[in-house]
């Protein structure tokens, strides 16, 4: 008996219709939904119809797997064996369902090539809490499974199933050092996500309750912890609050998947999560304090500088200054309620321009200030999560409008030879030599972005010019009026390699380009007319999956291969109509964070693996690829949807439709990067740009050549 009939007959036997019957609505649920629904599809939604449960549509069933290395895994695995260190231990989870208690404890496991987090179920769980197993344990784990969690990102997963055993034959030096990672307290200068931290308690501050502007209750309460050199705040909220009462002075601790925020100040504090893990670790007997003050690190005295001479290692500086491009204030809502405002401009001297990072009552003071110079007193020196001086206001930082000063009115223009990545901002000129073409790419979040480049050179060297988006305009504006020279302000600063910098072009750059090249760069060989009017971009290459190297970054190729898997998620998400980004639902309705509340699209997001006969590859289809690849549209799913199917109903239906098929695919390859344990561990997908399927004829003539060649 098929796998049809025997669907017809359960449904028959459940709603007392005969065969003819289910038979007639089968075909008319094919014709309302399209005809991409299959037989056996359209089954399962009229048992849904008629509330008759008959499980998920049966799909050809794959062997179970056991794998040994993280970089080959994927969603939807089961039977996964693995032996890993665990790097950290987040906050265990109890839960009731169903009238039943349940825990869960989430960790994160490297195997010595890759790290992933693991959340353990039941029995297992509790090995955390009752400490059995810990940070810096080496397991052995059989019959795991995996999944896309809630960030879609991969996890592995250990039911009552599974088997956890520790590993003592094992050889520790194949594994990374979980201790490596715990970051010292005084090394803390930026807002970071998911430290680990090792400190003593200096002192225990008091629970507050307060209420938020929802009319809800919140509590908050502080430790204070010492490091060599400082002391940092520790805020732990709501429910975790309470949990600074269980430890006194002096005890060691041992804080896990924190993170760092800035205060109002600028100075780093550490805020916990409902992921974060604080164990004791050790006591140390502490001298009696004065229970009302707490130290801060002490950072000395103001130094005059001017801008050029600034090193990270300076505590507070006095700078002498004018105001370059400023952008809008961003408030924000702490955690206890109050809130805070935070704004950015680009100020130069006669030496150099930087960032000044202005906060909260710093920000009006600043703005009083004229289009004249002005000295700024006491700024505190950060690097910024990309590696560059920034200025910060602190409460005792003072502003002064001068009478006279040297700055000129223009910001200084920077020889490109000299440019250094710690500066962040810079301001160059030169003769362009080149435009690339612009060209459009899928971010991963499914939007669509733009971007183009030029290339410029002074008397000391040459620089890459790139803009993203709307700064694109930029240099079509230039291309298109054949302008010969340019002056850059504000550029950020990026290094391409250990030898190379970038400049990208941000909404506060300004551009003034010309048609004159002036005299002292005259002598600066351009290229022939052909070179500097636009480089195209190259051609799709045919290849085939095994001749790619593992360090491929960026190459567009055309390749004829078989989808063999797609990954379990989500096959669709809901995107802005005009920006295409990722939109988020809330009580006022769907809202994009850039166009607000807005009417959404459905849009394909689609991920699996493409299989050319010599190699696979991780494949990413969005949008118009997803469309072509499945035969489905938005009103397709909308359609799926309004029927009642879930997210993974509906996967179900585009996975029957989607896999074994044979598509001819051009697209990029790209690296995609993660650090991990100070390791860069890399992993190649195809973003698919155009889907065909070819025809008989096509295949066989690739199968021809490829015959003849081998």
């Amino acid at each position: 008996m098929s796998n049809i009939e025997e669907l017809i007959q359960k449904i028959s036997q459940k709603a007392g219709l005969s065969r003819a019957e289910i038979k007639k609505k089968i075909e008319e649920k094919q014709k309302e939904l399209g005809f991409f629904v299959n037989d056996i599809a359209a089954a399962h939604i009229i048992a849904k119809d008629l509330n008759i449960p008959l499980g998920r549509p049966e799909l050809k069933k794959r062997p179970k797997l056991t794998i040994k290395s993280l970089k080959k895994m994927e969603p939807g695995l089961s039977g996964v064996g693995l032996t890993a260190i665990i790097l950290r231990v987040y906050h265990p989870i109890e839960f009731v369902r169903e009238g039943t208690k349940g825990i869960l404890a989430p960790i994160l496991l490297h195997d010595g090539t890759d790290s992933i987090r693991t959340v353990l179920w039941g029995a297992i769980a509790r090995r955390i809490t009752g400490k059995q197993i810990e940070r810096g344990s080496i397991i052995s784990i059989k019959q795991g499974y995996t999944k896309l969690g809630r960030n879609q990102e991969l996890e592995l997963h250990l039911g009552d199933r599974g088997v956890l055993e520790l590993d003592t034959e094992a050889e520790t030096e194949n594994f990374p050092n979980p201790e490596d990672e715990i970051l010292s307290l005084d090394s803390l200068d930026e807002e970071m996500l998911e430290i680990d931290v090792k400190a003593t308690i200096y002192k225990v501050g008091k629970l507050v309750t307060f209420n938020r502007s929802d009319g809800t209750e919140g509590r908050v309460s502080n430790l204070f912890l010492k490091g060599e050199r400082a002391t940092r705040r520790m805020v732990l909220w709501d429910d975790r609050a309470e949990a600074a009462f269980n430890f006194t002075r002096g005890d060691e601790l041992l804080v896990q998947s924190a993170n760092v925020k800035l205060d109002r100040d600028g100075r780093p504090e550490i805020h916990t999560t409902r992921a974060t893990y604080i164990t004791k670790i050790g006591h140390k007997t502490l001298p009696s304090i004065d229970e009302t003050t707490v130290p801060e690190r002490i950072v000395g005295e103001a130094k005059e500088k001017k801008l050029a001479e600034i090193e990270p290692t300076d505590g507070l500086v006095t700078i002498d200054a004018r105001k370059g491009p400023v952008s809008k204030s961003s408030s924000f809502t702490r955690n206890d309620g109050s809130t805070g405002s935070v704004k950015r401009a680009a100020i130069f001297d006669e030496t150099s321009v930087t960032t000044l990072v202005l906060w909260n009552e710093a920000i009006p003071k600043f703005e009083d200030l004229g289009d004249e110079p002005f000295q700024i007193k006491k700024l505190r020196i950060t690097m910024s999560r990309y590696k560059t001086i920034e200025l910060h206001t602190i409460t005792e930082t003072e502003f002064i409008q001068l009478d006279s000063s040297q700055i000129p009115e223009d910001p200084p223009i920077q020889n490109i030879t000299e440019i250094r990545p710690q500066q962040g901002l810079a301001c160059v000129q030169g003769v362009i030599q080149n435009i690339s073409e612009e060209r459009e790419f899928n971010r991963s979040d499914g939007s669509t972005g733009r971007v183009t480049s030029m290339s410029i050179q002074d008397a000391t060297g040459s620089i890459r010019v790139v803009a993203w988006n709307d700064d694109v305009d930029h240099i079509t504006s230039i291309q298109e009026k054949e302008m010969k020279f340019v002056k850059i302000f504000f550029g950020r600063v990026q290094q391409k390699d250990a030898d190379a910098m970038e400049i990208h072009l941000s909404p506060q750059s300004h551009v003034r380009p010309s048609s004159r090249i002036p005299v002292a760069l005259r002598s600066i060989e351009i290229a022939d007319e052909e070179q500097t009017t636009v480089q195209s971009l190259p051609d799709y290459q045919k290849v085939q999956l095994s001749a790619l190297s593992e360090d491929e970054d960026g190459v567009l190729i055309e390749v004829l291969g078989k989808v063999v898997r797609l990954f379990q998620q989500s096959p669709y998400y809901r995107s802005c109509p005009q920006c295409r980004k990722k939109v988020t639902e809330t009580d006022a309705g769907w809202i994009c964070q850039e166009h607000q509340i807005i009417k959404p699209q459905i849009r394909f997001r689609l991920s699996g693996t493409l299989d050319d006969g010599t190699s696979t590859m991780r494949t990413v289809f969005f949008g118009l690829s997803g469309e072509i690849l499945t035969g489905m549209g938005s009103n397709d799913i909308q359609k799926l949807l309004d029927n009642g199917l879930t997210d993974d109903e509906i996967f179900t239906i585009v996975q029957q439709e989607a896999e074994g098929k044979t598509v001819l695919i051009q697209g990029r390859v790209q690296l995609q990067t993660q650090e991990v344990q100070g390791e860069t561990i890399q992993r190649q997908e195809l973003f698919a740009n155009r889907v065909r399927f070819p025809s008989p004829k096509i295949i066989a003539e690739e199968l021809v050549s490829e015959l003849q060649e081998s």
